[in-house]
């Protein structure tokens, strides 16, 4: 098993995505730890867990608020003695669509702010916990908009550059800590609609706009790629479990791209 015997906690860990990588991360022997604001969804993400003959528990969380962020990550690791995994998988409303002449500051700050919140809150809190002889490793899961060049995408292409960019120096500050920090740049997955993720919302928005279902939609998102075809959830999962596993230990300061050849950088 890649992460027999690991402590890994997944904020977001009630989302398609953090679902996702938790089931793979459970079945490969890691004790997850799902967090989210409601407690209903964590509990059907660890049932389906459990249900799959692996360890789960939950704790409600608000990425957002720093001191609560830390108060619970220290109430967890006075339970399991340390963390090895951390995997953000959060992810929030934002605008896709307007262009700066229909864009408020308010709208474009959408797209930055919480999710960079979330990537210090989090950071912050766990970190103190990691390390050491007990190798530790940061994974963030974030939309390919960084590497791309989209009208009506302005927040939010800043907020992915952002993201990439907090992962490189966040690595160089934590490395001689033995905590290696990562991403996982993934393009619109072509199941997440299905398994619940807000995504729907803000794709449908953007179909819409064109005329397209979203189904219609996420086909000619993957026409786009070299592949012909988006990533799936089971992909992004097994990927982030591979890297938070000592088969990628010599890796760190990078985003791993996941987006079937949509951005090349």
């Amino acid at each position: 098993m890649l992460l027999a015997g690991k402590v890994a906690v997944i904020f977001g860990g009630s989302g398609a995505i953090g679902c996702a990588v938790a089931q793979v991360m459970a079945r490969e022997g890691a004790h997850v730890f799902l967090g989210a604001r409601s407690q209903q969804n964590l509990d059907q993400a660890a049932s389906r867990i459990r249900a799959s003959g692996g360890s789960a528990d939950t704790f409600i969380i608000d990425v957002l608020d720093e001191q609560s962020t830390a108060e619970q990550v220290m109430h967890l690791v006075q339970n399991t003695g340390g963390i090895d995994v951390v995997v953000n998988a959060t992810g929030f409303m934002h605008d896709q669509g307007k262009q700066i002449d229909a864009l408020s500051l308010a709208e474009f700050m959408r797209g930055i702010i919480p999710f960079l919140t979330a990537q210090f809150t989090i950071s912050k809190a766990v970190s103190p916990h990691m390390g050491g002889e007990r190798a530790g490793t940061i994974i963030t899961v974030v939309a390919p908009a960084a590497s791309m060049a989209i009208q009506g995408h302005l927040g939010h292409i800043v907020g992915c550059a952002g993201i990439e960019a907090f992962i490189k120096a966040l690595a160089s500050e934590l490395g001689p800590q033995n905590i290696r920090v990562l991403g996982v740049r993934s393009h619109a997955i072509v199941d997440a609609v299905q398994a619940g993720s807000y995504t729907g919302e803000i794709f449908a928005a953007k179909a819409q706009s064109m005329g397209l279902t979203v189904e219609q939609w996420l086909g000619g998102a993957a026409q786009s790629t070299m592949l012909k075809r988006l990533p799936t959830l089971a992909q992004i999962a097994e990927v982030t479990t591979f890297l938070a596993s000592n088969h990628a230990s010599a890796m760190t300061a990078t985003v791993i791209n996941v987006t079937g050849g949509a951005t090349v950088s």
